[in-house]
């Protein structure tokens, strides 16, 4: 059941991505009509992006997205207007609550302000996790713009993995692991970053995601993830070691990744 009547959200919606699809599916989830802002060419001239030579004109990615809501919320109430400046309607009567995305908190904050300013009350605001990609990095239309991921979020090239285990016995099953989870994955040993870096091989711009398998015996492990933008809670189990590490170890790198759309929280 929807908390809140009228849910506001805006963006460029460039090459419509699985992150978008999240945003706008809480935004159903949470609202009875939502209204959707899609950034204008003009407002893009005014406000440049990344690589902005690539992105598609308003009517194609407007277009884009009324095909998807028609598709999957036909029975929805749901509106998409021009956006021309930075608050659009979300500054208007008549919103319940504001729909970001997790790197866009400040956004919101910054709309609270303005309504306060024109007499209006704050609204809540709804932030939605950010999807990653197979390389644990944010899927956006930028990376996609740039050719590193597809819509999905799949890589379009291998993904670097650096690994680092304390006992020689782990390494294989961690190997096996990372590569059930990326298939096309290249891997570094952990302590050879640097040198790699100084001779400037393939991988001087660093790993995208870092392993570490601490532990020996036969007692327990602790697993840690990193990537560039995001860190895993380490993960800690007694079990058969290493006979299990590389089951557990792909099934946590494939359960990091995908859309959560409903796990988005207020602030």
């Amino acid at each position: 059941m929807p908390r809140f009547g009228r849910v506001v959200l805006g963006g460029t919606f460039d090459r419509l991505h699985v992150g978008h699809e999240a945003l706008l599916s809480t935004a159903f989830h949470e609202g009875r009509s939502v209204a959707i802002g899609v950034t204008t060419d003009g407002y893009l001239e005014r406000h440049p992006k990344p690589a902005s030579d690539r992105i598609a004109p308003y009517r194609l990615r407007r277009a884009a997205l009324v095909r998807w809501l028609a598709a999957h919320y036909p029975r929805s109430r749901w509106t998409v207007v021009p956006l021309e400046d930075t608050f659009g309607r979300s500054v208007e009567d008549g919103v319940d609550a504001l729909i970001l995305s997790a790197d866009t908190r400040a956004g919101g904050r910054a709309v609270n302000a303005e309504r306060r300013r024109r007499g209006r009350h704050a609204v809540p605001l709804v932030m939605v996790p950010l999807v990653l990609g197979d390389d644990l990095e944010p899927v956006s239309s930028r990376r996609i713009r740039a050719g590193a991921i597809d819509r999905r979020g799949r890589r379009v090239g291998p993904i670097r993995v650096a690994l680092a285990v304390d006992s020689s016995e782990d390494r294989g099953p961690s190997l096996r692991g990372i590569r059930r989870a990326f298939p096309r994955a290249r891997i570094v040993p952990l302590a050879e970053r640097a040198t790699r870096r100084r001779t400037r091989t393939k991988f001087d711009s660093g790993p995208e995601v870092t392993i570490v398998v601490h532990g020996r015996g036969d007692r327990r492990r602790t697993v840690s993830v990193a990537a560039r933008s995001a860190r895993l809670a380490p993960t800690r189990w007694v079990g058969r070691f290493p006979r299990d590490l590389e089951s557990r170890l792909a099934r946590l790198l494939r359960r990091s990744r995908g859309p959560k759309p409903f796990k988005a929280h207020r602030r």
